[in-house]
């Protein structure tokens, strides 16, 4: 009897085993298109050996290497078997697709492109666990868009060739196919032109002790005590006088270098030299190429290049001559945005090119410059792509615009309706300079074809992230503006997103930073939520935050002062009875540490609801305003271009241009308590209501987030917000509510008088 319970039992642990639950997956971004986990895990041996179908994708062996613990080594070879085998499949995209199969026995990776093999790799990187093994799962996947990029700048702060490097790593480990490299500008000329030897002797160097994003790079490392805003010294040296300069530059050597990495991580390098604006370092280098022989700022810009002289036409053509030899792609970027036109207006040679070309003005000018540079670029064998003010003027149809002007949908319009190609890197979702705190959800959210007709969505190649870079002179401090956001914009690219998803998309977020932490990258630390900027209280102030993943410290102050890892740690929800500064910093377990936040709390009565005699509609006035200026108090002094009834606070239908903007009515309180308002704008805007100041978020500047709090009475309060733009577009205004969510004025909420 005793042997059958035994013999019985044994049957029960095989069955068992037979059955084994599923392994745990880690989180994957971009998420993939199906994933189906299976029993055990592979065990990676001390020597993985892998067999590859196609010796031209052997490479994609080292980028996986790169990931895998001390002491695992890679033997990839073409043709032989082998536990890891990558095979080619014709069934499969050639932008990306590939299927992945991980068992306890051995590895099977199917790809139809050398980039199906690098995003198949990718992935593997991710689902390799710290205990040198990777769980058993079946994965589909293929892209949404074919073209997933990023831009970094590096003419307003250099990175070097290996900083570099090390970022198209990371780019390919969340499936970016595309690296736009910001060469030229006005602050800087990278790149090694051997025909034009001063454009880095003297252009890739400036007197930082001069030079405005430098200046305040330095204030800002002394005002945060933050290391990462400190120019590096690598990036420093001294010249034959003595003095000090900031700069660098990548020779010829070095881009072949980075371009033949990039290419062994399956990403092609997109090559841009501004031109004809943005070129203030070409032009002080050789004053000849602008129409006054002077390197200067116009109003708004700075001195464009002359396009009446025809030397400048040969020095754009030489220029980008040397450029078609060093990136060995279809595609090479003009630039051609933000041109202070006013000086071709002034400019004899100009106005001359203009007349003989039958042209209509400075704008058709500039147009024709793009052709005439797009021809150059198609008798190389290259396609042009040009930042959105491509479109005016008019424009070739096989030109790709990329479109960066979210306030200026039209441009986007034209270019697709001309049959143009585009890709979309629009500045209120992808330019990880602006502000990066309680952005990662906005990012999110951008869904690339909203708006965009079906029949014209084929057109649209992929999107982009861009970190434009004059207040981050350190490799350290662009990783703290890409990093997490560039994860959104990874699944943005890749399977596409949705704000229902977000909750589950934070989770993996934050599972990766963790990693981050752990490896030495630096990364922004997402804020905990439940503060404003200013905060209200009535008797007392309850202060509970809500942490955005477990694992993280928080330090803070109450006297003003910066908080350090020394300073009083958050145990819990406290309360305030006294006015005050608190400060707060974020600190992982590897001791990276996040933005420093700043919240004033001031004691305040409720504010009595005002008694208004007669009917209210629903809705604000609002009076636009034809104002240039750089604050919002002198909105309303500007010339009237027109008056509004609006439903929301937003730009209304129509209104382009110089704009200042004035709302005005009521808000309707529905009970007495404490509420918090926000703007998130391009450029500055300020809440007032009962006529003080609830939200700062003044002067000119890119999109930022500001909140503050009113103690309010039920009944009407009188609201005023004011707004002005300068080139941005982006207006929100709006209440959080007890869990930080960020929300329109409710309907009915705003009143007016329809004869005010």
């Amino acid at each position: 009897m005793k042997r059958l319970l035994l013999l019985l039992c044994a049957a029960c642990c095989l069955a068992a085993c037979g059955k084994a639950p599923a392994e745990a997956v880690p989180d994957l971004i971009p998420r993939p298109a199906s994933l189906q986990p299976g029993s055990g895990c592979f065990r990676l041996p001390a020597t993985l050996e892998l067999a590859c179908a196609d010796s031209t994708w052997l490479p994609a062996a080292e980028f996986l290497r790169r990931s895998l613990p001390d002491g695992v080594t890679v033997e990839a070879a073409c043709g032989a078997k082998a536990p890891f085998t990558v095979v080619r499949s014709e069934g499969l995209d050639t932008i990306g697709g590939y299927r992945l199969s991980v068992t306890r026995r051995g590895i099977r990776l199917e790809a139809g492109s050398y980039g199906g093999v690098i995003a198949g790799m990718a992935t593997l990187r991710q689902l390799l666990r710290s205990d040198g093994t990777i769980p058993a799962v079946e994965i589909e996947d293929a892209p949404r868009f074919a073209w997933r990029g990023f831009m970094l700048d590096v003419a307003r702060h250099f990175f070097t060739k290996e900083e570099v490097m090390a970022l198209l790593d990371r780019l390919a480990q969340y499936k970016f196919n595309k690296f736009h490299w910001h060469l030229t500008d006005d602050q800087g000329w990278r790149i090694e032109i051997k025909r034009y030897p001063e454009l880095t002797a003297r252009g890739a160097w400036r007197d930082p002790s001069t030079h405005n994003h430098d200046i305040r790079c330095s204030e800002l490392a002394r005002e945060l005590r933050d290391a990462s805003y400190r120019l590096p010294e690598q990036n420093l040296r001294r010249d034959e006088e003595g003095r000090l300069l900031y700069g660098g530059y990548y020779t010829q050597e070095d881009i072949r270098e980075v371009v033949a990495y990039a290419a062994s991580l399956g990403i092609d390098v997109i090559p841009e030299l501004d031109m004809p604006g943005h070129s203030l370092r070409a032009v002080a280098c050789y004053p000849e190429l602008s129409c006054t022989g002077r390197a200067e700022w116009g109003k708004t810009f700075s001195t464009p290049l002359c396009l009446g002289n025809d030397a400048t036409l040969d020095f754009c053509k030489g220029v980008y001559e040397e450029v078609f030899d060093l990136f060995p792609y279809a595609y090479v970027h003009l630039g051609a945005d933000e041109v202070e036109k006013r000086n071709w207006e002034h400019c004899p040679k100009c106005q001359q090119r203009i007349a003989r070309e039958g042209l209509t003005d400075e704008k058709g000018l500039q147009a024709w410059f793009v052709r005439e540079m797009e021809h150059f670029f198609n008798e190389h064998g290259r396609h042009l792509v040009g930042w959105d003010e491509i479109t005016d003027g008019g424009l070739s149809p096989t030109a790709v615009v990329q479109w960066w002007r979210s306030w200026l949908p039209q441009t986007l319009d034209e270019a697709l309706a001309n049959g143009n190609s585009v890709v979309l890197s629009p500045v209120e979702f992808s330019y990880l300079s602006a502000q990066n705190s309680r952005s990662l959800a906005k990012v999110y959210g951008f869904e690339p074809l909203a708006g965009i007709p079906e029949e014209e969505a084929s057109r649209v190649l992929g999107v982009y992230a861009n970190l434009w870079t004059e207040f981050v002179p350190t490799f350290e401090r662009a990783c703290f503006h890409i990093f997490p956001r560039l994860f959104a914009l990874s699944e943005i690219a890749w399977c596409g997103s949705g704000q229902d998803e977000f909750e589950s998309f934070r989770s993996r977020v934050n599972s990766h930073l963790k990693r981050f932490d752990e490896e030495g990258w630096n990364f922004r630390v997402p804020d905990p939520d439940g503060l404003c900027d200013r905060n209200e209280f009535v008797d007392s102030a309850r202060v509970e935050l809500r942490m955005p993943f477990e694992g993280l410290t928080v330090r803070y102050t109450t006297d003003g002062s910066m908080p350090d890892s020394a300073s009083t740690r958050y145990e819990g929800p406290f309360t305030l009875r006294e006015e005050c500064t608190l400060r707060m910093r974020v600190f992982t377990a590897a001791g990276n540490a996040g933005e420093v936040m700043t919240a004033r709390y001031v004691h305040h009565p409720l504010r009595e609801a005002e008694e208004v005699s007669g009917a209210l509609a629903d809705g604000l006035t609002a009076t636009w305003y034809d104002y240039r200026g750089t604050d919002c108090a002198g909105i309303d002094a500007a010339p009237l271009k027109g008056r509004y009834e609006v439903t929301d606070v937003r730009i209304p239908e129509g209104v382009s241009g110089n704009i200042g903007l004035l709302f005005e009515g009521w808000l309707d309180i529905p009970e007495d308590g404490i509420y918090s308002f926000y703007t998130y704008t391009d450029d500055g805007s300020v809440v007032k209501v009962d006529g003080e100041t609830v939200v700062d978020n003044d002067g000119a500047h890119s999109r930022i987030e500001r909140s503050g709090q009113a103690a309010l009475r039920k009944g009407l309060h009188r609201l005023e917000i004011r707004y002005f733009d300068s080139n941005g577009g982006i207006l929100e205004a709006g209440l959080i509510d007890s869990a930080g969510v960020r929300r329109p004025f409710a309907a009915g909420m705003l009143k007016h008088r329809r004869d005010a």
